[in-house]
């Protein structure tokens, strides 16, 4: 009999959704240059994007868990008689958490089975396939049938966000330096989304904050008008208000949604993005 557990990483953002899902995750340090933080532990997003928000030469820097950390991780699981794993990883196109623990799937194959699944994106709606993994295990279903509906959800989600300041996307080099520059120098908001591959790209160059998001929140409506059942995610950083009001706006234009859900981004990621954001995401549940 298969005992299953669903795990993930800091970046999912499972520290923000009002309940313990009971997914372990692995977690990732903030760095402020000396000062070293574990993301959900010693600092929470709240602090973090004041922190950000007010000295702007501040760029921190995030180091990913090790693989110390996770073959801790997967040494209690084995304890606690669990016969398979699945992971569920940030896009391998953002960091290599996943691959990481892929590497251990040989070493660890005659005590667990390693599962990974490559989400090909970040935030809650990483956390969102881990959740569903999760409800689908405490239901009874197979490993097999978990990670055929977990593809499912990776090949039907799209997720576009706007960005004030594209100078920890450039840092960071989440983003191709010479867009970014160019973007900053002619004062671009440029519509970035998270492509098929799990690549931050930019998708359109707008004027202003305000329009890119008018024009993003138009391309989403349209990519989802014809599913019957949608699952949608909106996300800020220190934007809340604006979210709110996408979501009121979501709302009256997208009858096939169901309720739609407001996160907060954690540190580890919003290293990489800064604050000032406004993102939405979905996946379509039925087409």
């Amino acid at each position: 009999m298969s005992k299953i557990a669903i795990i993930s990483d800091v970046n999912a953002g499972l520290d923000y959704i009002g309940y313990n899902p009971e997914i372990p995750v692995l977690r990732s340090i903030i760095n402020f240059g000396d000062e070293h933080y574990i993301d959900g532990i010693d600092i929470k997003a709240d602090e973090f994007y004041a922190r950000i928000k007010a000295d702007e030469t501040l760029i921190p820097s995030t180091s990913a868990p090790t693989v110390g950390e996770a073959m801790e991780l997967l040494e209690k699981l084995i304890s606690e008689g669990y016969t398979d794993v699945i992971m569920y990883s940030i896009s391998y196109q953002l960091s290599s958490i996943g691959q990481m623990v892929e590497t251990l799937r040989e070493e660890y194959g005659d005590k667990i089975n390693i599962h990974v699944i490559d989400t090909k994106t970040a935030t809650y709606l990483q956390g969102y396939m881990a959740v569903t993994a999760k409800e689908m295990v405490n239901k009874g279903c197979s490993v097999e049938e978990i990670l055929a509906y977990s593809n499912y959800l990776v090949d039907n989600q799209h997720a576009y966000f706007v960005v004030d300041n594209l100078a920890y996307l450039v840092r960071n080099g989440r983003l191709s330096g010479a867009a970014g520059f160019m973007g900053s120098l002619l004062k671009i908001k440029p519509i970035l989304e998270m492509n098929k591959a799990g690549k931050i790209v930019s998708k359109e160059k707008v004027k202003t904050h305000r329009k890119a998001v008018e024009r993003a929140l138009e391309m989403f409506v349209e990519e989802i008008k014809d599913a019957k059942k949608v699952k949608i995610f909106v996300f800020h950083t220190l934007r809340e208000d604006e979210a709110k009001q996408i979501i009121k706006y979501l709302e009256e234009k997208c009858p096939n949604a169901l309720p739609i859900e407001l996160h907060m981004v954690t540190p580890a990621v919003g290293a990489h993005i800064g604050y000032g954001i406004l993102g939405f995401g979905y996946f379509i549940l039925e087409k």
